[in-house]
């Protein structure tokens, strides 16, 4: 659990914003304390992310400088240059965004038709993600909100991530518990100046299997979902599971999380 404060940071919306959503009910609190306080939980975030995602990314419009009468021309000008800039921004970001929705309608599509099937990947479509966990231990290290602040600057860049220890996939319980929190590619960050996290998944040895799953939650996925992945190898997993949030959907009067997993098949 986390303050309305630090919730705030490590999901990228002002308190303002976390108000109005819970206000329209599109995000209960995990807990209200006695004094009225409020504390969220790994969930929230799962679905602050993916409400940001859900209403647009980049500059808001809110941004753009309305017009006044009484201004003069060099006003004017700034303001227009400015709003010019905002619209650039907004374009860049669509754009990106609208290549990672192709990237990711793909692996829907190949998942369609391939049900409870491994999607094999080829080198050239591997990479590495540098990964922040949401755990409250690691969001009181020196310079962790700090990198997810600079991270929230490339919305469009930024996955919601999960982890799960191989330690897991050998006990009996039927829910795994992955480690959330963010992910951004490290070849994207490298490009754009931004720094890393200290935790990062390799892009594996050119060995690896993917499935596309569902579960009602992305902090406790019940281990059936991952079972065509545990099942393609009759080695023991020494390799963390890597997983990636791709969207929301409403089906059998119920809310699934539509996630990739993948599993390096490399020695």
């Amino acid at each position: 659990m986390v303050t309305s404060k630090k919730f705030c940071a490590i999901s990228g919306i002002t308190l303002e914003t976390l108000r109005h959503y819970i206000d329209l009910e599109l995000l209960k609190p995990a807990k209200v304390l006695a004094n009225g306080y409020r504390e969220f939980s790994i969930d929230n975030a799962v679905e602050v992310f993916y409400l940001r995602h859900e209403r647009g990314l980049g500059a808001s419009l809110n941004q753009f400088h309305p017009e006044n009468e009484a201004e003069s021309l060099a006003d004017q000008d700034a303001r227009y240059q400015d709003n010019l800039v905002q619209l650039q921004k907004q374009k860049a970001l669509l754009e990106r965004q609208i290549e990672r929705n192709l990237y990711y309608r793909s692996l829907i599509q190949r998942a369609i038709h391939q049900k409870e099937q491994l999607l094999y990947l080829n080198v050239e479509q591997l990479f590495s993600l540098s990964f922040l966990e949401f755990s409250p231990a690691n969001l009181d290290r020196q310079g962790v909100l700090e990198t997810i602040e600079t991270w929230m600057q490339f919305p469009e860049l930024l996955h919601l991530a999960f982890r799960i220890d191989p330690e897991q996939l050998t006990s009996e319980s039927d829910i795994v518990k992955p480690r959330v929190g963010l992910g951004i590619r490290t070849d994207f960050a490298k490009q754009n100046g931004l720094p890393y996290a200290e935790a990062e998944t390799s892009c594996g040895s050119g060995k690896m299997a993917m499935i596309v799953s569902r579960s009602e939650s992305l902090t406790q996925i019940p281990r059936e979902a991952l079972a065509s992945l545990l099942e393609c190898t009759d080695q023991p997993i020494r390799k963390e599971l890597v997983g990636r949030l791709i969207t929301r959907v409403q089906e059998d009067g119920k809310l699934w999380y539509y996630f990739s997993c993948s599993l390096d098949l490399g020695s």
